[in-house]
């Protein structure tokens, strides 16, 4: 079921992450703690996946029964982790024609490299090379919480909870979780799970934030976090936050969201339409997920073009989003696999 302020919001967010986030960080562009206030996206995105599962229950897919959860499990793992094997593979091969220690020394050392590669659960740590991988991190995640969002939706049906007491009981959650879950796996996904549960509750009737609310919301998350930086319980450095998310992400989450809820709700359709329109942000719209992916070999391919003909920083930045692009499109009917339709009855 598609939404047009969903689709424009998820394209922009891909935009953002892959031209902005990514190439701040992954290019070295500025230095210091305050370069982390731009890391506001994974909240957002997971809120979109959330308000998402709810548009989708709406239109008739739900999940009710044991049999039901399961086809849903099979169905989302393959379109989460079609796209995924494919990118590892295609990075599998780069390593290998590019050679270097344990890639060629020994046909153990090789498979080693296979299996930390197509294993979302560690997806390629220790067999990588520059930011080939930096970003997988998210698609582990992305399945737990794909495992939890049937369950949760189960426990709001009928009318949720409003949006705001929402926010501070998944506040709570992950303060507690600081205290008392040691896996950093698991600290993610409940922390991303709380933001996709928030996007539920949004769109299947859940009382949004006024604009009121909104600011309240932002001020108290604001003096929170000046609370706790000033009694030397958190730093501001965002980027040590998010690796598990904490509860100081958590608060920074919630500020930067309470910006952009004044901010949706100033937009007209009328803009929203030309934007989903627009040429150069339709492709992070209906392939975004491949863009995401295949971002991390174009950052390597267009660093290494730069280095060999000493090309400005920008112009790197630029080979490096058209890469993304053009990769992410080409690898992009790995999204569109289905289910038999026998095997979704």
């Amino acid at each position: 079921m598609r939404n047009l302020r969903i689709d424009v919001a998820r394209g922009l967010l891909m935009l953002y992450i892959v031209t902005v986030a990514h190439g701040f960080y992954w290019l070295d562009i500025y230095a210091g703690p305050a370069k982390s206030l731009i890391l506001f996206e994974m909240p957002c995105i997971f809120f979109l996946s959330g308000y998402a599962y709810a548009l989708s229950a709406r239109a008739g897919a739900r999940v009710d029964s044991v049999p039901s959860y399961l086809v849903y499990l099979c169905r989302r793992a393959l379109r989460i982790l079609a796209p995924y094997w494919l990118y590892a593979a295609a990075c599998l091969c780069f390593l290998f024609l590019k050679g270097g220690p344990g890639l060629t020394d020994s046909t153990g050392a090789k498979i080693a490299t296979a299996v930390a590669w197509l294993n979302p659960l560690e997806f390629g740590q220790g067999h990588t090379f520059f930011v080939l991988n930096a970003h997988l991190w998210f698609v582990a995640p992305f399945l737990g919480v794909t495992l939890i969002m049937p369950v949760a939706a189960w426990f709001l049906r009928g009318k949720p909870p409003p949006l705001a007491g929402l926010m501070l009981l998944g506040g709570v959650l992950i303060l507690s979780a600081d205290f008392l879950v040691q896996p950093e796996l698991g600290k993610t996904i409940l922390s991303y799970a709380v933001w996709s549960v928030l996007g539920y509750a949004a769109c299947a009737g859940g009382a949004g934030l006024t604009r009121g609310q909104a600011l309240l919301v932002f001020g108290t998350a604001c003096a929170l976090l000046a609370v706790a930086r000033t009694l030397g319980w958190v730093q501001l450095d965002m980027q040590a936050n998010k690796f598990p998310p904490n509860a100081a992400f958590y608060l920074f989450g919630v500020a930067w969201f309470s910006l952009w809820s004044l901010a949706a709700g100033s937009i007209k359709d009328s803009t929203l339409e030309r934007l989903r329109a627009a040429a150069w942000l339709r492709p992070f719209i209906e392939k975004g997920y491949s863009i995401y992916l295949w971002q991390g070999l174009a950052y390597v391919l267009a660093r290494a073009v730069g280095n060999r003909v000493d090309a400005p920083l920008v112009a790197v930045w630029l080979l490096a989003v058209l890469f993304a692009l053009l990769l992410g499109m080409a690898a992009a009917p790995a999204e569109a696999l289905r289910l038999p339709s026998s095997a979704r009855r």
